[in-house]
């Protein structure tokens, strides 16, 4: 069973405690190698109780990093499957693959559109969260772990590095995530324009990590101005540009 070899990391801060125990149920319901709950200092003392006596492995990171990335690479590091999948605590997985046979394996739901067609152009013109419910070789997660601050965003970071090295994907064909939209989320409490700037540091940071000559990172940037200045017209209007280029 493919299950026997995945490790799934579930990130969590102050989780509301029903959302928190419907995700670990979900989890557990499919039956991993093992679940690894990676406390980033939550102050909720039922929720952290709850975490350490629920039959799940139990960290907690060094410090409050307000961000995924810590407490995500420290459940990475812990685990001991071939695979590692990584849940945000609020969500429910609905379901594994039967077998993977890519470096990297999406998980779908209704909000994200995803298909093995997506290209790095699409990704900068058009930033989405990829990365919810995905089950990934461990190996790879290793060397490209997720940033620990909040001026990029991880998981498009992720994405970019991965198909920027020629990592195969894989993407499940039903809906098997349910991504629960909360109104104090990151996405949410910010404005547009923030998220545009953090594409554009996160594109940056891309480039520089990946040693990119000049002439790759002006043409990566551009992309990402190009979302700064037309936000969700930026791909439409590529398209349409590559359409009619000789």
């Amino acid at each position: 069973m493919l299950g026997e070899e995945i490790s799934v990391v579930i990130p969590f801060y102050n989780t509301p405690l029903e959302y928190f125990k419907e995700c670990v149920d979900s989890v557990k319901a499919l039956h991993p190698k093992e679940i690894i709950l990676v406390d980033d200092c939550s102050s909720d003392l039922e929720l952290v109780t709850f975490a350490r006596t629920c039959g799940c492995i139990y960290l907690r990171t060094s410090y409050q990093s307000g961000h995924d990335g810590l407490p995500f690479n420290a459940g990475v590091q812990c685990a001991s499957g071939n695979y590692v999948c990584r849940v945000d605590s609020d969500d429910r997985l609905l379901a594994f693959p039967k077998q993977i046979d890519t470096d990297i394996f999406f998980a779908r739901n209704e909000r994200v559109k995803i298909d093995e067609h997506l290209k790095i152009e699409h990704l900068i013109l058009a930033p989405r969260a990829l990365c919810n419910g995905m089950i990934v070789k461990r190996e790879v997660l290793l060397k490209y772990p997720y940033p620990h601050d909040h001026y990029v965003f991880g998981d498009v970071l992720f994405a970019l590095r991965m198909m920027h090295n020629r990592h195969s994907w894989s993407v499940n064909e039903s809906v098997n995530y349910f991504y629960r939209k909360r109104e104090d989320s990151i996405q949410t409490s910010h404005s547009p324009l923030h998220h545009r700037f953090r594409l554009i540091e996160t594109v940056a940071r891309f480039c520089s990590l990946e040693k990119m000559t000049s002439e790759q990172a002006e043409y990566y940037l551009q992309l990402a101005w190009m979302n700064f200045k037309y936000g969700h017209k930026s791909l439409q209007l590529y398209e349409q540009h590559m359409h009619h280029s000789p």
